[in-house]
């Protein structure tokens, strides 16, 4: 979990990296653990993604002075490292943990399915051409391929906390302590967000905001329902509005799931909306003077979809601090043989912004 954590966190990163480095051979060897080999294409990539979690940490902690200006990363520390030996420490780090759980999965014959193997592909084939990675990876020598393997074999850590902490695991969870972790963290509304515009004057605010009182008020009354209010503000038409085909789906098409914080569905508005009523509607400032978000809560607990689909979320919230410690054991029986030639030839300095206006 701790690595697709990692690479989600990357992903998520609007300021990507792109690297310049030096060249390398094909299929170079540059670190093994045991019987697993990575190469230095494989190292790159968590290169990179080291590099951009460490410029992450650091502007969160950023003031709004510190971050309108251009910030020196190289001159910071991270945990009392400086920047570049934090990037090659987690590089490597990161590595060492895949390969753990990798290895931790060949010993109980464990392997990820075909679905799981699809899926990774998937993802890797959408960033790489709808996020423009090819732009980030290529000029580093990294090929689609190892990009794909290295999103794979992400979905290892997750493959060997449900062998632990899954249905039928080694330490498998009470199902009930596992829903209520769920109805605990978790809640969903309807919700109809009105953003003001740059264009907008008061008087241009004052009008929407009359608008959605009305809303508001339509639907205490039960003049229309969160779907006619929904098109409405949208300009939808049952022309053009697309209902999903799929089977696993909520019972509301338009709920929303808002989870508490470090739950990965965090919302600054889950606490006012979790104290309010099922079927409460009620107008919401966004912050900043933003606009406005019309919401009603819904019962989550009268759709099984979200017990369902909430499952694996749950438990890791519940195990996750302890999966891995015990990653981290387990990595204390190996080492890492490192080739230093084919490493030390990435450079953490030579690492730019990319010009985005040219990547797509």
């Amino acid at each position: 979990m701790k690595n697709i954590k990692r690479i989600l966190s990357f992903i998520t990163v609007i300021t990507m990296l792109l690297t310049v480095t030096g060249c390398h051979k094909k299929n170079e060897i540059a670190i093994k653990a045991k019987d697993l080999e990575f190469t230095s294409a494989y190292y790159m990539c968590s290169l990179i993604t080291a590099d951009s979690l460490a410029k992450s940490k650091i502007n969160e902690n950023l003031t709004e002075e510190e971050a309108q200006k251009e910030v020196d990363y190289y001159s910071q520390k991270i945990d009392g490292k400086k920047f570049e030996k934090w990037v090659k420490d987690e590089a490597l780090d990161s590595i060492k943990e895949i390969a753990a759980v990798k290895l931790l999965c060949k010993e109980n014959k464990l392997e990820l399915d075909k679905e799981t193997i699809e899926s990774a592909e998937y993802y890797a084939d959408y960033y790489w051409t709808q996020y423009g990675y090819s732009a980030l990876y290529e000029p580093n020598g990294v090929s689609k391929k190892t990009f794909t393997e290295f999103m794979k074999d992400s979905y290892y850590s997750n493959k060997y906390f449900d062998f632990i902490y899954g249905k039928d695991g080694q330490k498998e969870l009470n199902s009930q302590e596992v829903v209520n972790k769920i109805y605990d963290n978790f809640i969903i509304a309807d919700v109809l967000q009105a953003t003001f515009t740059s264009e907008m004057q008061d008087t241009d605010k004052q009008a929407l905001k009359a608008k959605l009182d009305g809303y508001v008020n339509d639907l205490k009354n039960g003049k229309k329902t969160f779907e006619q209010v929904y098109n409405e503000y949208n300009n939808v038409t049952e022309e053009n509005h697309q209902h999903s085909e799929d089977e696993d789906v909520p019972k509301d098409e338009y709920a929303q799931i808002l989870g508490a914080k470090d739950t990965g569905y965090d919302s600054e508005y889950y606490s006012k909306i979790k104290d309010m009523a099922i079927g409460e509607v009620n107008l919401l400032p966004l912050e900043n003077d933003a606009g406005y978000i019309l919401v009603i809560k819904q019962d989550i607990t009268a759709d099984e979809y979200y017990a369902k689909n909430l499952d694996s979320t749950a438990r890791h919230l519940m195990k996750d601090e302890e999966f891995e410690k015990s990653i981290k054991d387990y990595c204390k029986k190996f080492e890492l043989d490192v080739n230093n030639y084919a490493v030390n030839q990435f450079k953490v300095k030579k690492i730019v912004q990319p010009d985005y206006s040219n990547a797509y």
